[in-house]
């Protein structure tokens, strides 16, 4: 009887048992911190995807444009989570640990430091915006829309950091909902403000790529707006009125923390940039098509990594409390669970691909070029639920600095290398850089999963 219950959790997918903590705020369940995460980056998303289908009415050029100025946005926002991640696993763990005063010094200088960061970076930023599109590679009119439309959105960029570390905060201490009505609301202004400017169903100001960038910034304005008033009246207890400076000493511990996992997002979101200026190489019709191609593909990219960083905030909670045996199994849960999800969608865009690219443009030559991309890509999802999962959990577990160096190492060899070598010297194309990714989405994943199972993170103490 006992070898069969053995036998039986062995094949058991999901165990509930393993993915419940208890907070100030009551039970919290890796199933309601997912959905949260899976709903937020879902609708985030959906910015870029309603900007990409409307812009794709307007001209490919201007895709390829916003696209392109996007990644490197894309890649800015990145280095910005530095603080926010830091600080949702160093507020995990001091919550985790009955420490909540701790917790809150964390979260108003996550606050602070995030303005501080963006105001800098985007102020600097904002004035080389022409110089930084021209090293994409870019040129012609497809040059001069992406320098509008990044001078614009990282002028402001400082909303973006700030809803960031506001919503990190709401997620740390178990209300993650908060951040998905947000996401909710900014979308569908953004969604809305979008069609007016480009199918003008009324005259308005606001034109072409300019004009997506006008709405871009409206819309994450209006819900900044919207988070800060729910923090503020919010029943977290974080008594934001009694801290100082010297709160702010605790900034080198969510450095320690966020600073490695920051630079390994980075580094990736650069490779992507360096990716996409390869790829320019190869002419507009290939960075239209990575546009669309990424574009379809981040709906299978949001379930690993919602379900990592849920693991990631859990794990927080379970190893701040000791509960080590606990964490490693819930990992190599959700690591299935990932595995099997990122398959099933992967395969589902391979064999409805033609009908999906078909909602962005009609164009013979990008059919051509996706073609082969998208059977490719199952492997690049497989490789990424390893990725995703056991990369957030090392996170989670304060294992940061082997993350870091894996991810520097496999992104610049394994992707931009290996994307030079076969996208352009043996003459592949876009096939050639999609077959780079695949290999380093499955190196730094399976490197990852052994990490994980050497169980070297438990010596870590955040």
């Amino acid at each position: 009887m006992d070898t069969l219950t053995g036998q039986k959790k062995i094949f058991q997918l999901y165990d509930k048992s393993l993915s419940r903590i208890e907070t100030p705020q009551g039970t919290l369940t890796l199933v309601s911190v997912f959905l949260p995460f899976f709903v937020e980056m879902l609708l985030t998303n959906s910015m870029g995807t309603v900007n990409t289908l409307v812009l794709s009415h307007y001209s490919d050029e201007a895709v390829a444009s916003v696209g392109a100025a996007n990644q490197l946005m894309g890649m800015i926002f990145t280095f910005y989570t530095v603080i926010s991640t830091g600080a949702s696993i160093f507020i995990s763990h001091r919550l985790g640990a009955k420490q909540k005063e701790a917790a809150s010094d964390a979260a108003f200088t996550s606050i602070f430091c995030g303005l501080a960061l963006s105001l800098v970076v985007g102020t600097v930023l904002s004035l080389f915006a022409h110089r930084l599109m021209e090293m994409m590679q870019l040129s012609g009119q497809v040059l001069e829309d992406a320098a509008v439309y990044f001078r614009i959105c990282i002028s402001f960029s400082f909303f973006q950091a700030l809803i960031s570390s506001i919503s990190a905060i709401f997620r740390s201490y178990g209300l993650p909902k908060i951040a998905v009505w947000v996401s909710l609301f900014m979308n569908f202004l953004n969604a809305v403000l979008n069609v007016i400017v480009i199918f003008r169903p009324f005259e308005t100001p606001l034109h072409g790529v300019s004009g997506i960038a006008i709405t871009n910034v409206i819309s994450r304005g209006a819900a900044f707006v919207l988070i800060v008033v729910c923090l503020l009246k919010s029943s977290l207890e974080l008594n934001f009125r009694k801290k100082n400076l010297k709160t702010l000493k605790c900034i080198g511990n969510i450095l320690h923390i966020g600073l490695p996992g920051g630079i390994s997002s980075l580094s990736y979101s650069t490779s992507q940039v360096v990716s996409t200026s390869i790829l320019a190489v190869l002419g507009t019709a290939a960075i239209s098509t990575k546009i669309y191609l990424s574009t379809i593909f981040f709906y299978v990219y949001v379930i690993g990594m919602s379900l990592g960083m849920a693991t990631s905030l859990i794990i927080g909670w379970m190893t701040g409390a000791g509960e080590y045996d606990k964490a490693y199994r819930l990992n190599m849960q959700n690591l299935r669970i990932a595995v099997l999800l990122n398959a099933a969608g992967s395969t589902l865009i391979f064999l409805f691909g033609g009908p999906l690219m078909g909602l962005f443009t009609d164009s013979a030559e990008i059919m051509a070029l996706a073609r082969p991309i998208l059977f490719i890509d199952i492997f690049v999802e497989i490789g990424r639920a390893f990725n995703h999962i056991e990369d957030n959990s090392l996170r989670g577990a304060g294992d940061v600095i082997f993350s870091m160096i894996v991810s520097i190492i496999s992104c610049w060899t394994m992707s931009i290398l290996f994307s030079y070598i076969l996208g352009i010297r043996l003459g592949l194309g876009l096939t050639g850089c999609w077959i780079a990714f695949m290999m380093d989405e499955l190196f730094r994943g399976i490197t990852f999963f052994f990490r994980w199972r050497s169980r070297r993170w438990t010596l870590r103490k955040v």
